[in-house]
């Protein structure tokens, strides 16, 4: 019964703060874009990282395309649906080769090869809603939490506008906690509970 209230709650949650989202114009988004890149590329976990992944925005998120622009000669990976699976899987393409996949999202073509997930430092991680705890509301299939328990290694870090942040969110256990949050005007850090390989 209580699975089910925390998922009638973060369904809620979702329409809303898509709503909010959509409420920024399109030059808002871009500009605010643009000053999440700067902070995020500030943050060491990024500023030292060797492979970083990174999504390509879909609808109103956060444009972290805008990130990759600044990483300059260091080309990240995005993330990519693997078939018959609730997982991710990251390959190296340049931004112009990315192609809508299943999920609606672009991501690398299927002739991109994947790369070992323990080779990703940083995980940039879209969401349509976060909290001042580090916790995360992504759009319901699960893919990026089932992908990070297998990556305890990476780091985590969202990017978001600041009318996506809510002072807490319901949570379970298998959601992914972030390392870090980026918005436009603040960078918050968290301490993540420490997690073991299996």
């Amino acid at each position: 019964m209580e699975a089910e209230s925390t998922t009638e709650r973060k369904r809620a949650l979702r329409s809303t703060l898509i709503a909010e989202r959509a409420r920024l114009s399109p030059e808002e988004r871009a500009g605010f874009s643009r000053r999440i890149a700067e902070r995020a590329l500030a943050l060491e976990a990024i500023a030292q990282a060797r492979l970083v992944a990174v999504y390509s925005p879909l609808g109103t998120e956060v444009d972290a395309l805008e990130l990759v622009r600044l990483l300059g000669a260091l080309q990240p990976v995005y993330p990519r649906a693997v078939p018959g699976s609730r997982r991710l899987e990251f390959a190296r393409c340049a931004p112009r080769e990315l192609v809508r996949g299943p999920l609606g999202a672009r991501e690398p073509p299927p002739g991109a090869r994947a790369v070992d997930p323990r080779e990703v430092d940083v995980v940039i991680l879209p969401g349509i809603g976060f909290s001042l705890d580090g916790h995360r509301l992504g759009r319901g299939g699960g893919y990026y939490d089932a992908t990070l328990d297998e990556m305890p290694g990476a780091r985590r870090v969202g990017l978001a506008f600041e009318v996506q942040l809510l002072p807490a969110l319901p949570f379970e256990p298998h959601d992914a906690r972030l390392d870090a949050l980026v918005t436009e005007a603040r960078t918050l850090t968290f301490s993540r509970e420490p997690v073991h390989a299996p």
